[in-house]
């Protein structure tokens, strides 16, 4: 028999009504059916995992996390032990919120995955003695939707303020940079020929800034102008010039989002990602930052030339 809160006593504390085997069978077997949460149960006597279900082993384990130690499967929770223990010993369920897990495979770039786990202790699991019953949930979109709410709260405050155009690009690509999970970003922009790309000196490393690219030896980012459409492409997409690029600077992936205003392209905004990054593909993003940054270019040029 197990117990359940059902009813609360006239002190205020819950009162426990009992539940019988079967309904307890029962409920578990639901979770482990379900394709929602990733569950599995853990024995307390050395936290090895004795049962898990399909959503668990997708989303948290490299390999079948049956017979691993709960500290193999979620190291990045940090939870000792003796914390693990406590929860047990003192049947109260312990949360723990968007963990960051590890990259998929070593050295590669893979999607950054949150997750938010509960951890339930449940008596008598085996005939050796107690367990845990662990709740999995992917929040990697709660997370990235939160952290874009911000980027344009802050972007917002930044546009709203008496702030120099520049100042404001380098403000809104340094948030993007951060919520995208990119390595490194960078600018250039379009000669009025449209076939030269050259960096622009906002904020970026010389070597970025004073580069110069020929848009027919740049494939990928002269199809992403041509059709004025963010692009995310690896290092094993990349073409001509940019697999030199790649190389020379361990990216991995980058997204080549056109800079444009009323349609017309200015240039493009580089976001990208080195050797075991975890990033968000965010196209949509993406390409609302650099547009937001080519209407601050033509200000910015607009203000020069007023001034010359």
């Amino acid at each position: 028999m197990i117990s359940s809160p059902r009813e609360t006593s006239a002190e205020g504390e819950p009162r426990q009504l009992p539940v019988s085997d079967d309904v307890a069978r029962a409920t578990l077997h639901a979770l482990l059916d379900s394709d929602l949460l990733g569950v599995a149960l853990v024995r307390a006597a050395d936290w090895v995992h004795v049962m898990t279900n399909g959503a668990y082993e997708a989303l948290l384990a490299e390999g079948p996390a049956l017979g691993k130690r709960l500290s193999e499967v979620l190291p990045a929770a940090k939870l000792s032990e003796a914390e693990l223990a406590v929860i047990v010993s003192t049947g109260r369920a312990t949360r723990v919120r968007r963990v960051l897990l590890p990259p998929g495979e070593a050295g590669a770039v893979s999607s950054a995955r949150y997750v938010t786990f509960a951890l339930i202790p449940v008596r008598s699991l085996t005939p050796e003695g107690d367990g845990l019953l662990v709740l999995a949930r992917d929040v990697s979109k709660e997370v990235h939707d939160e952290r874009t709410a911000n980027l344009f709260l802050l972007l917002a405050r930044d546009m709203s303020t008496e702030r120099d155009e520049v100042t404001a690009i380098r403000a809104a690509v340094a948030h993007a940079k951060l919520v995208l999970g990119a390595s490194a970003a960078s600018i250039f922009l379009l000669d009025p020929d449209g076939k030269t790309l050259h960096g622009a000196l906002v904020g970026w490393d010389w070597t970025r800034t004073s580069f110069a690219a020929k848009l027919e030896q740049w494939p990928n980012v002269a199809r992403a102008i041509a059709a004025n459409e963010a692009c995310h492409f690896t290092a094993a997409n990349a073409e001509r010039a940019e697999e030199g690029w790649f190389e020379r600077r361990g990216i991995e992936a980058a997204i080549c989002a056109p800079m444009a205003t009323d349609g017309r392209v200015v240039g493009v905004l580089f976001f990208d990602f080195c050797c075991g990054a975890q990033p968000t593909i965010d196209l949509t993003l993406a390409k609302t930052i650099a547009d937001q940054c080519a209407l601050l270019v033509e200000r910015e040029t607009a203000q020069v030339k007023a001034e010359t």
